[in-house]
């Protein structure tokens, strides 16, 4: 198993609780990949009774510092620029922490992503199977990338961050 994979606001904790920064440590000591899921379901499908908002993500900063050499994987945590702007500074200082593509949805968003993250910060995810897994190769063809940008994307910055390439 090359990682974990969580998911807080579903799981009722947030990303400051003390166990994230044991769990992240721990799993940085065993060399795994922790990804967290940012956001599941668009707020406007969830029944009134149940919501289940996004991830705070200002909060993962100052919790992968606690645990040096983590290697973590934000799912879903680029909607848009707008909801991740707030935490991006703090995560750009650490370069084991990648981005996956699958909830990006603007026009020339992944040019957007890449642009705000930079390229060996942004891996393939579809989100699979509640996104067709076509959408997401159409990012990458609506995007224009040059196949120097799309082989990190697919498969290099994957390999980097698992310690396979």
């Amino acid at each position: 198993m090359p990682g974990i994979r969580l998911h807080p606001n579903y799981q009722g904790y947030s990303l400051d609780h003390p166990a994230v920064a044991r769990l992240l440590a721990m799993a940085a000591e065993r060399g795994l990949v922790v990804q967290i899921a940012a956001w599941m379901e668009d707020e406007r499908t969830q029944h009134p009774l149940l919501r289940v908002p996004m991830v705070d993500l200002v909060r993962l900063a100052p919790v992968v510092a606690k645990a040096p050499g983590v290697k973590v994987v934000v799912l879903n945590g680029f909607i848009s620029v707008r909801l991740a702007q707030r935490a991006l500074p703090g995560l750009k200082k650490f370069d084991r922490v990648v981005f996956d593509l699958a909830m990006q949805e603007q026009l020339a968003g992944l040019r957007v992503l890449i642009d705000a993250v930079g390229l060996d910060r942004v891996v393939f995810g579809s989100y699979s199977p509640m996104f067709y897994f076509e959408a997401a190769t159409l990012k990458l063809r609506e995007s224009a990338l040059t196949a120097n940008e799309t082989e990190p994307i697919l498969f290099g910055n994957a390999r980097r961050l698992l310690g396979t390439g």
